[in-house]
């Protein structure tokens, strides 16, 4: 059996910083409903960014900028913001850590 894992996201607020835009002024309109990780951004400006899932052995990681020196040491990863196909033994070790919500079983 295989898995398909959609890696997780979080929304972050474009132009919240002081004013650089006409449009930063929009950043902390709240959204009803909205939530950091749902389908609905909390803020009218809130834009997605992905994070990815680092493994190394059986130890899973969440990182949203991770640098190249940690991606080329790592058993294998899955880059955020992005839909992969995984084996058995990669949903198994994403399962063990917690990961389960994110798999769906093809």
């Amino acid at each position: 059996m295989t898995y398909t894992l959609v890696t997780p996201y979080q929304w972050q607020t474009w132009g919240a910083n002081p004013p650089t835009t006409k449009y930063a002024r929009l950043a902390q309109r709240p959204i009803t409903g909205g939530t950091i990780s749902g389908n609905i951004a909390p803020y009218l400006t809130d834009i997605p960014r992905g994070e990815t899932l680092i493994v190394n052995g059986t130890t899973v990681t969440k990182e949203q900028f991770p640098n190249q020196d940690t991606l080329a040491a790592a058993s294998y990863y899955f880059l955020g913001g992005h839909e992969y196909t995984i084996s058995d033994t990669q949903a198994q070790v994403l399962i063990d850590a917690g990961y389960s919500s994110l798999l769906t079983n093809i």
